[in-house]
């Protein structure tokens, strides 16, 4: 194999995909989708959609990047761009579950006095934000393997891309620590509400993203030339393997089974001093308008 024949996958990853890798990532992922899907049909949680769709792309980004190691293929522009787009754009479906989750956690079970924004807000707020990284990364990583001439400033942007979306999730962590802490500080809950079970799930799962979060940012900084990001098996251990904990959390516990309103909060009285947010929480129905 000659150096001219991998030198486009060598530009985008700094060596040519581990097929076994890439198949084993792209089986997890599909099975992870399938009982995900399961959940939502059994339930008709219809919201939840972002979740699946975002853990099937990511097993097709996978299969893309299957076939980008075949010899036939290493030098082909439409199948880098595909790898690309599917890879760094449909994680942000997993993102988007934990916003969406959350926002159903604070308006149908703790009360919208413990988010610091308009719950109904966080989802678009966030969603929106994650959107435009994700497009930048994707953009740009498309723009990388079609003129290669302007990786350097390519590269530039897409750190920008990086930080800015390791900065959103990190805000949105802290909210979800702050709403931990609000309605522990208002004791109005014994712990052992059904609800506590997904506010565990996305703080479990947001931890593993965090984690993803700060090894894309830390790659993006050092460089496509930097070992961390040209050592497959980094990319493997701090970024698939983090997602699918993430989204595996999900298969068990899945949170539709536990934010049905349940042991709710919503309606206690609680002064003023206590609360994280005066946010009026009368939101049910606001929550089943925005859905319809």
């Amino acid at each position: 194999m000659n150096a001219g024949a991998t030198r486009n996958v060598a530009l985008i990853f700094g060596y040519v995909p581990n097929q076994t890798a890439a198949i084993i990532a792209a089986a997890f992922y599909f099975c992870f989708g399938t009982v995900l899907t399961f959940h939502i049909v059994r339930l008709k949680n219809l919201w939840a959609l972002a979740l699946p769709i975002g853990t099937l792309g990511s097993g097709l980004g996978f299969i893309t990047r299957y076939i980008l190691a075949e010899p036939a293929y290493q030098t082909s522009k439409t199948t880098m761009i595909i790898e690309e787009v599917l890879t760094l754009c449909f994680p942000a479906g997993f993102l988007a579950f934990n916003y969406i989750v959350y926002g159903r956690l604070v308006l149908y079970c703790v009360g919208a006095r413990h988010s610091l924004i308009r719950p109904q807000w966080v989802s678009t707020f966030f969603i929106m934000s994650d959107i435009s990284t994700f497009v930048i990364q994707a953009s740009l990583g498309a723009a990388f393997v079609v003129q290669p001439e302007h990786h350097d400033l390519g590269e530039k942007i897409v750190e920008v891309g990086v930080v800015l979306q390791t900065i959103s999730f990190g805000i949105f962590s802290a909210m979800l620590l702050l709403t931990y802490a609000s309605v522990r500080r208002e004791r109005s809950t014994n712990g052992t509400e059904t609800w506590w079970r997904a506010y565990q799930a996305v703080a479990f799962s947001s931890t593993f993203i965090v984690i993803r979060s700060i090894y894309r940012m830390i790659s993006s900084i050092d460089g496509s030339s930097s070992v961390i990001a040209t050592t497959e098996i980094y990319l493997y251990l701090l970024d698939v393997l983090p997602l699918m904990i993430a989204i595996g959390v999900y298969i068990p516990f899945w949170p539709g089974s536990y934010t049905t309103g349940e042991d709710s909060i919503l309606h206690i009285s609680i002064p003023e001093q206590h609360k994280l947010s005066s946010v009026d929480a009368g939101s049910r129905e606001l929550l089943a308008s925005n859905e319809a």
